[in-house]
């Protein structure tokens, strides 16, 4: 009995898939199966149809229905509108398959999420170099399913704060913080906030299921140019040995 394939094997398939698929003319279903087994990638042509189609609903593929057998092109990349909390899910989705596929298909990942990289760049404080959003997650990482319906209000608030870099009210523990938020982590089911407090000036992390609300203040601030989430997140985890999720 055939094994399935696992949630990177299938993902793996569908780059391989997308990074074959041309611009300026089509190729047919059986002609990525052939480049496929040209590499050892033994696929029947069912499951390289229904990936196709996938493709298709998802990303930048036209499927050619005028002629048997059908053929597949990729369409001129066109910059698409994405909202706060759409930019930092697309960016945590990056990260994760960043980490978790060889070097040789990083170049395939940056063209699939080449729009939102583009209206990233187009904001002034991205332009300027100020600020980029900063996500980070361990590639063993799984989100959890069970969190607190007060999750969606305050992610939506975390994610404006951190692409506009505005300053937020947080109330944690029935008392009032503002703080400059600065990045997200994803290190273990839950989901963490890392931010600098305006009074202390102290970088510090939260698990949002921690936070009982989010406001979004009409001040911004500068990111840190000192600062790096990959860094402090290393020393979180090595030198006090605290766990995100406090």
């Amino acid at each position: 009995m055939a094994t399935k394939p696992n949630l990177s094997e299938h993902i793996s398939l569908l780059f391989e898939l997308y990074n074959r698929i041309p611009q300026n003319r089509v190729v047919t279903a059986h002609e990525l199966l052939q480049q496929l087994a040209n590499i050892n990638i033994e696929r029947d042509i069912r499951t390289i149809q229904r990936n196709l189609e996938i493709l298709v609903r998802y990303l930048d593929v036209v499927k050619d229905t005028r002629d048997r057998p059908y053929g597949y092109r990729r369409t001129p990349s066109q910059l698409k509108s994405f909202g706060p909390r759409e930019m930092l899910l697309l960016l945590l989705a990056e990260e994760w398959l960043v980490q978790s596929f060889p070097v040789e298909y990083r170049s395939t990942i940056n063209s699939v999420f080449s729009d939102i990289h583009n209206q990233k760049f187009q904001q002034p404080e991205a332009r300027s170099g100020q600020h980029q959003p900063r996500v980070h997650l361990d590639t063993d990482a799984v989100f959890g399913n069970a969190y607190s319906s007060a999750f969606s209000v305050i992610f939506e608030q975390l994610s404006i704060a951190l692409i506009e870099t505005k300053q937020l009210k947080l109330t944690i523990d029935n008392q009032e913080h503002c703080v400059e938020p600065l990045g997200l982590a994803l290190l273990e089911p839950t989901l963490s906030l890392i931010y600098r407090d305006t009074r202390d000036r102290q970088y510090q992390h939260i698990n949002i299921e921690s936070i009982q609300n989010a406001a979004l203040s009409t001040f911004t601030f500068q990111y840190p140019r000192n600062f790096n989430l990959k860094t402090y997140l290393e020393g979180v985890k090595t030198t006090s040995g605290r766990s995100l999720k406090t």
